[in-house]
């Protein structure tokens, strides 16, 4: 196994902070490529919220979340891997094992589970296919995405992927060369991230340079998992562009249904406490929370018993930012409320909440 360096100040994996980068727009980004942005998020309500749209349009949406996410893994592994390594391994002249060992360990580095290699075949013909076994998979359509993804990138050809449970907890994973629907291609697009300053300041690790507050996270890289301690809730390092583009593409065909239920799911997951947030008032705090997770730099903000506004520029998954603010709002003074938002075209998100006596259930 590859060996990986803890930094003694912080207990960060030095090979986290030195791959991502978080810029004072409250952006991440990768260091390689710093057009793709990357986020810091909670994981536990992903597949809750993909299981709730599903059962509400009747219609498993596990393909779109899986396709979603291999074609963000596709851009993210080339930017990873040097083009010349990728090329030897297509031309024979270097092991293909060893980069499947490093993009196990770079899965466990981002919180996505326990990765075991079962078996593969790198021929460079149709016949090529890579097993693996995820242990407590952080999603599982997600995964299922990261795999396809990761194949795809070294070897060059389309892959698709089959899973099952195998035992509780545990999936296997089979990546197998085949074209993709033309379909799926054309539907969910990708966005590059454009640089816009900001004003956020994140103190830093003197040892790494990575923000300090990531010393409040817990790296398990037996088991592939991140854990807030204040929390005890798992965290996952992966880009926005899995889930923004397949929300709006879900909203053409639904219509106002869809960000209604990702929101709801976001807000009781902030209100019951799921991760810890500032104290009421405490704006700084709250703009470093976002900030730590890449979803953009908290400009405006005004909150009081009768309304909460805020303004966020180069908001990213802003339907989870929405919920977040709504469940904080709640939180702070114990009601119930109702919340409106506009996402500008450069990704400047505006969020207002008020006070609702009865907030509308939605069946998650």
């Amino acid at each position: 196994m590859i060996k990986i360096r803890f930094c003694p100040e912080c207990g960060v994996p030095e090979q986290v902070t030195g791959q991502y980068r978080w810029l004072n727009s409250g952006v991440i980004v990768q260091s390689t490529d710093m057009t793709r942005r990357v986020g810091f998020i909670e994981s536990e309500n992903l597949d809750p919220v993909y299981k709730g749209i599903g059962e509400i349009i009747g219609v498993c949406i596990d393909r779109l979340v899986t396709d979603g996410v291999r074609k963000g893994t596709l851009e993210y592994i080339r930017n990873i891997i040097p083009p010349g390594v990728r090329d030897m391994i297509q031309k024979g002249l270097t092991p293909i094992e060893g980069i499947i060992e490093a993009l196990i360990v770079n899965a466990h580095l981002n919180g996505f589970g326990k990765f075991e290699l079962v078996d593969f075949l790198y021929n460079k013909d149709d016949d090529d296919f890579e097993t693996v076994h995820v242990t407590d998979p952080f999603s599982v359509p997600l995964c299922a995405g990261v795999h396809a993804g990761a194949c795809e990138a070294v070897t060059d050809r389309s892959n698709e992927v089959i899973y099952s449970e195998t035992f509780p907890g545990v999936y296997e994973f089979t990546a197998f060369i085949c074209e993709h629907a033309g379909e799926l291609a054309e539907r969910l697009h990708t966005k590059g991230y454009h640089h816009k300053e900001g004003g956020v300041y994140l103190e830093r690790c003197q040892t790494c340079g990575g923000p300090k507050a990531l010393s409040r996270f817990k790296w398990d890289l037996e088991i592939g998992k991140i854990t807030n301690t204040l929390t005890n809730k798992r965290m996952v390092l992966i880009g926005p562009e899995v889930q923004d583009p397949l929300f709006e593409e879900l909203e053409k065909e639904l219509g106002g249904t869809i960000p209604g239920i990702v929101v709801e799911a976001q807000r009781r997951f902030v209100k019951w406490g799921f991760f810890s947030m500032p104290e009421v008032g405490d704006h700084g705090e709250l703009r470093n929370q976002l900030a730590l997770r890449g979803l953009g730099d908290l400009r405006e903000i005004k909150m009081g018993a009768h309304s909460l506004s805020m303004r966020v520029n180069c908001a990213a998954n802003h339907l989870i930012t929405v919920g977040m603010a709504q469940g904080y709002f709640e939180r702070a003074f114990d009601t119930g409320s109702r919340v409106e938002w506009e996402l500008s075209g450069d990704g400047d998100l505006l969020v207002e909440a008020t006070p609702q006596r009865i907030t509308a259930a939605v069946t998650i």
